[in-house]
Formats: C-alpha cells, structure tokens, sequence
C-alpha cells in the first residue's frame, strides 16, 4: 500500500492585514496545486480523502477534474489544529500574529507540553488517530502492534493507494503514527511539509506483517521556480 500525504497549497492568511479563520488559497497557490496533480494520472489513485476546510478542498480541484482518483471522501477530523489562543488571532494584523507564535516558539519542551495548547494537541492527536484507523479498518488495513514499529494487518483485498490532502498539523500527526514516533505539541514544525509537497509512505512485509516506511518527504520538484516552492 502506498500512501501520498499532501498539504494544501499556499492561503491567504492576510486580507487587509487582518488574518483569516479559513482562507482561500493564493494565485500561487492555486498554481501550486495544479502543478502537485500533474504528477498522477486518471484512476491512478484509489481514494482521495480531503479536509473540508477552504484551502485543502481548492486544491484538491485539479485532482477531482484530473479524475485522479476513482474515490473522494471530505473527512471532519483532517482538519487542521486550531485552540482557542489561535482562534482568538483572527481578526488581528500580521505584526500580532507574528508576535504571538514567536512568543509561543521561545516555550521550553515542558511549558509547551503542559501548557493549554499541550493539552489540545493530545485531545487533537486521538481524535484524528482514532478515525484513521476507523476508515483504515474498514480498507483492509489495521494496526496490530505498536510495541518496536507500528505493524500492520493488510488484507489481500486492502486499498492499495490513498491520496490524502490535509494540514501541517494534520500531517504530523499521520507521519507519527505510521512511523511510531512520538508526537509532541511542537512535531508539526518537525514535519514541516512545503505546499503542495508529496509524502510518500509505502508499506513493507516483515514479521508477518507490514510497516510503513517514508519512501519520500516534502517532494516539490514538480515546481520548476523556486520561489514557488512556499512553507
């Protein structure tokens, strides 16, 4: 089984220097995303499975009119990480939005683990881990063992190839899992995919099962400029 992970192209975080709840993407972005689809073809793909938040759902367009996959599923829980201290942004200009995730970037290990957003992220992290193994479960595909590697159980008739087109945070959560490596409140800047960049997970035999290894990261080669190729 393969599995493409890929964020959304760039939004528009700032209209009128006031920052936006759920952006649109960008011209860029735009350009962003139907660049990423040309890299598969019609029926090439399975299932697509998208965050219903404006940015994602654009740039999964190119791969919908592509005919890209055979199967489009919108999911509630890929949205991105979003607590109240973030919520409380919107509305508010680039310089104290600026400010405030540098503040929150000088936090040792510990104050962003205990602190309210440590909090959410573990909340967060459950929840998107136990959908994904819900819609996995009901693919052919489920988690078994997690004592040394996460190992998995693949049916015969499981789906071969998935498309997932998310969130920074989002990702970082699903990279956690299939690679079984801590997650922590600050792993998104860990994982920091570029926009529109490919992922790519691919599940290998071993011990009477499989596991996930990371077969690509952040792949953006599709963007000839590169001044194209934003966080």
């Amino acid at each position: 089984m393969e599995i493409v992970l890929i964020r959304h192209g760039q939004p528009e975080w700032m209209v009128d220097d006031e920052y936006q709840s759920n952006p649109k993407l960008t011209k860029l972005g735009v350009k962003q995303a139907n660049a990423s689809s040309t890299l598969f073809e019609k029926h090439s793909i399975e299932e697509l499975w998208v965050s219903p938040l404006q940015r994602a759902q654009e740039t999964h367009e190119p791969f919908k009119e592509k005919e890209v996959p055979k199967a489009i599923h919108t999911f509630d829980w890929l949205k991105e990480m979003e607590d109240d201290e973030e919520k409380a942004l919107y509305g508010k200009n680039n310089r104290e939005v600026m400010e405030f995730f540098a503040n929150r970037n000088m936090q040792s290990f510990e104050d962003w683990n205990q602190n309210y957003h440590g909090t959410y992220m573990k909340s967060y992290t459950a929840n998107i881990i136990s959908h994904l193994e819900e819609e996995l479960a009901k693919r052919g595909v489920v988690s078994v063992d997690d004592k040394y590697d996460r190992l998995f159980k693949i049916e015969d008739d499981a789906i071969k190839s998935l498309i997932v087109i998310s969130h920074a945070g989002t990702m970082s959560v699903l990279i956690s899992y299939f690679l079984n490596v801590p997650i922590y409140a600050w792993t998104w800047r860990k994982f920091l995919p570029r926009h529109t960049g490919h992922t790519r997970l691919k599940s290998n035999e071993i011990s009477g099962g499989h596991f996930f290894r990371l077969k690509e990261f952040n792949n953006v080669s599709f963007l000839e400029n590169r001044e194209d190729r934003t966080y």
